[in-house]
């Protein structure tokens, strides 16, 4: 039986994979054993972003730079506890270079003309297209939860530090925290729970106070997403939440400049040799990136990181009247590739901010393109996170599944 799960999704992969360009290697089927084994996650079809090591495969970054990379040894840790649980590792999925926000080829399946966005493109596109149940991949600024809200996928970033980054190649590990995109909540809970050893769901408490969390009064924030969060506030309060808004002010422009020069400098401290070994080597974007973070002074650098610091206490010492917060995780659907991978500034302050988000699904808008909206939680709030985003998905309008067509793409209707 697990054999037969394992070829058919293979065929869901092949038959789509023209289209999306989502996997850069799928793995051997002579070699995934412990991959049909019993487990929380038997037969669930799953997908590792290629900044993870998956034993006996190459980890290459989504960089040239790493052509000559060796199969890795052993599995990174958050792999080896999917691959426990009986999860079936079906290959490595395409990342922009060192997760950082070079494009890369990779396709958005509700429209090919559309990215999939960055940096998890490849684990969006494959969960988003229905060819994985479930994908790990990572966030620094806006990496998981933009390609999941992209791709009509579910988006479950941890807070940082609940998941081992052994085994991940890190980008800046002051933000990096691996996580998960998958077709349903209960997917990425059970995930969660395969990693971590708690329970994967838990009833949704009564009497919760949810925040309608403040955006920044710059994005481009498009009337169908604002109608996202309107919808999703009154699906929560049939849940006998109470739900107010918050009149917290948050210096986003600020705690967006102080994390990318944080990122830089982190980013040019592990990997600024490459400019001096593979520059000709690396995209445009990460290249800029690793100068600019090698030039950057460290008392800039630790000012900034001190800002960010009591930017995320005042944080949540301001939300300390809510349980939970819902908030946009993107602006509009996914944009044209040829404009990258989307607008990741409404995610980097959450990220900053440490603590759980979940992205989830909100039907679709007039152009066709998945909506999305996010519930985020205090550090260690993963549970109460996950239970609220389980309540609300079975209130979320109808998402339609992409269908391939012998032309090209069409949404189902079904």
């Amino acid at each position: 039986m697990a054999g037969h799960r394992t070829q058919a999704a293979r065929e869901r992969i092949t038959a789509w994979e023209s289209g999306i360009r989502a996997f850069v290697a799928l793995t051997d089927p002579d070699a995934m054993q412990s991959d049909t084994a019993a487990g929380v996650l038997a037969g669930v079809s799953t997908g590792v972003k290629d900044v993870l090591d998956v034993a006996g495969m190459p980890t290459r970054n989504g960089s040239s730079a790493c052509d000559g990379a060796p199969p890795a040894r052993k599995d990174a840790a958050v792999v080896a506890a999917l691959r426990a649980a009986g999860a079936m590792i079906l290959g490595k999925t395409v990342t922009t270079e060192f997760a950082f926000i070079d494009p890369t080829d990779c396709r958005n399946p509700y429209d090919l003309a559309r990215t999939p966005g960055g940096s998890s493109s490849g684990s969006g596109a494959a969960v988003g297209a229905g060819v994985l149940d479930l994908a790990v991949g990572t966030q620094t600024a806006g990496s998981l939860c933009r390609p999941a809200a992209y791709c009509g996928a579910v988006g479950l970033k941890p807070g940082i530090g609940l998941l081992s980054t052994a085994g991940m190649t890190p980008l800046a590990p002051s933000f990096d925290a691996p996580g998960f995109i998958a077709r349903d909540v209960a997917t990425a809970a059970v995930a969660l729970a395969a990693c971590t050893g708690a329970p994967a769901l838990r009833t949704l408490p009564r009497g919760l106070r949810l925040g309608r969390a403040p955006i920044d009064p710059y994005a481009p924030m498009s009337a169908t997403a604002l109608g996202a969060i309107d919808e999703a506030t009154e699906a929560l309060a049939v849940l006998e939440m109470s739900v107010s808004q918050s009149r917290a002010e948050v210096a986003f422009a600020s705690i967006v400049a102080d994390h990318r020069v944080v990122m830089l400098a982190e980013a040019a401290a592990l990997h600024g040799a490459l400019l001096d070994t593979h520059a000709d080597h690396l995209r445009p974007l990460f290249a800029a990136a690793l100068a600019e973070g090698r030039s950057l002074p460290t008392t800039e650098v630790a000012t900034a990181r001190g800002r960010l610091d009591c930017a995320r206490m005042e944080f949540w010492d301001a939300m300390s009247g809510f349980d939970l917060l819902l908030a946009p995780p993107v602006p509009d659907g996914a944009p044209m590739r040829d404009q990258g991978t989307g607008y990741q500034m409404l995610l980097t302050p959450w990220t900053v901010f440490g603590g759980p988000l979940v992205a989830l699904p909100w039907g679709l808008d007039e152009l066709g393109r998945p909506r999305s909206v996010m519930l985020a939680a205090a550090p260690g709030q993963e549970a109460l996170v996950l239970a609220a985003a389980a309540a609300l998905e079975p209130l979320a309008p109808p998402l339609p599944r992409p269908a391939l067509r012998a032309d090209g793409l069409v949404r189902s209707e079904t």
